[in-house]
Order: structure tokens, then C-alpha cells, then sequence
């Protein structure tokens, strides 16, 4: 009887003890973006945009002029939001490993990161403020598929290097502090992106209009 009295008082005084702590990670979600581009009308100031770059494809040419209409970009959009796509002027940076690398002198990227966050890539999976965002342009992917969907459903001689490709599924970036007038932006297919992993936060004052969609033919 004693033996069980004093498992009993273990158990308690573990429940109670400070060390002990949930292992459960607080997450912050995005259910208002939509993942499917939609086909909207132009404005007034809309700028019809072709767009030739795989950056932003989840598997559907998403975004790509080529495979669907012209994009409608709202000019002088200014209340930007968590998940909206902006087309930015690009930023002047370069890159150490290609000294010959020149961006578009514009590009269009997804707001992920706003102004006084902290954004982090661990293991492809974006966090934000410690918390881990929840949305479908969150993680890293390849064309829309993620890791264990890629493997299965490519081929050896289609992946070329699969240690690369395994690299590339566990993307980690140091927290980046988004910075007073600033934004956090990231392509959805990541490796075929340049953005904030690359350049750093992006200014407000780079930002020249929100891209709403498909222009409705």
C-alpha cells in the first residue's frame, strides 16, 4: 500500500513541479488567403502584368502569363496584408556565390512577414514571432508537392541530386526582424525565388500594388 501511496505522490508533485512544461507549439493561421487565383476585372489604376517566372507555382503555373491571362495589379495599394502577392520594385543586393545574378527590375512575392514580427525558417516551415504559421504558403515545396510527395511521386533520374533536394526540404533560416516599414516576403515554390531569404526585409516604399488575380477575359 505504501508503494502505491508514493507513486501517487510522485505523479502530483511531477504535475505540479515548474520544470515541466508543454510541448505543444503555438501556431498563428492565415484562413483568409485563398490558395486559388482568382479571375477578377481591372480598375481604374490597374496595371496588366505578363509574368514569365515559375516563383510563385504550386503546381498549376500559378501566376505564369504564359499558361494563364495577364495579371491585374492593383497600383498603389497600400494596406498590405498577411498572404497578399505584391509586385515590388526590386531591390539592390547582391549574392557572394553568383556575382552576376541580376533580379527583374520588378518581381512579385507573398507577404508573409509584417512590420515588428520576427520571421524564422526551421526545417521548411516558417514561424513567425516563435509561432508557427499555419497556411498553405508556410513550408517549403517544389511545384505545390512537399517533401514525402515529391519523393514518391518523381523518378532518381528526374531529381538529378537527391541530397540537394533534401537540403532544400529542410530550408532553415536565422530570425529576421521585420523592421518599421517593412515586409517579409517569400515566393511559393522557393527554390526558383528570390526574396526576403536571399535580400532581407523589403521596403515599404518597393511595394507598388497588390496583384489581384487573372484578368476575367
Amino acid at each position: 500500500m505504501k508503494k502505491y501511496v508514493l507513486i501517487g505522490m510522485a505523479v502530483i508533485l511531477t504535475a505540479c513541479s515548474p520544470e515541466v512544461t508543454s510541448t505543444k507549439i503555438e501556431t498563428i493561421t492565415d484562413n483568409v488567403t485563398k490558395p486559388e487565383v482568382e479571375l477578377v476585372e481591372p480598375l481604374e489604376n490597374s496595371l496588366l502584368l505578363e509574368w514569365s517566372h515559375d516563383n510563385m507555382d504550386r503546381g498549376n503555373h500559378d501566376y505564369e502569363t504564359l499558361a494563364h491571362p495577364r495579371l491585374v495589379v492593383e497600383l498603389d495599394y497600400k494596406d498590405i496584408k498577411r498572404g497578399d502577392v505584391i509586385y515590388l520594385k526590386s531591390p539592390d543586393f547582391t549574392i557572394d556565390s553568383n556575382p552576376d545574378f541580376n533580379m527583374p527590375e520588378h518581381y512579385i512575392a507573398r507577404v508573409v512577414g509584417l512590420d515588428g514580427e520576427t520571421v524564422e525558417i526551421i526545417n521548411g516551415q516558417v514561424f513567425i514571432d516563435g509561432r508557427k504559421l499555419d497556411t498553405f504558403y508556410s513550408i517549403v515545396l517544389n511545384r505545390g508537392k512537399n517533401k514525402d510527395e515529391f519523393f514518391k511521386e518523381s523518378t532518381p533520374a528526374n531529381r538529378s541530386d537527391d541530397e540537394s533536394w533534401k537540403e532544400y526540404f529542410a530550408t532553415t533560416m536565422e530570425p529576421v526582424k521585420v523592421e518599421a516599414n517593412t515586409v517579409f516576403v517569400l515566393g511559393d515554390n522557393w527554390w526558383r525565388s528570390t526574396d526576403s531569404k536571399d535580400f532581407g526585409v523589403l521596403p515599404m516604399d518597393n511595394v507598388e500594388g497588390k496583384v489581384l488575380g487573372y484578368v476575367k477575359k
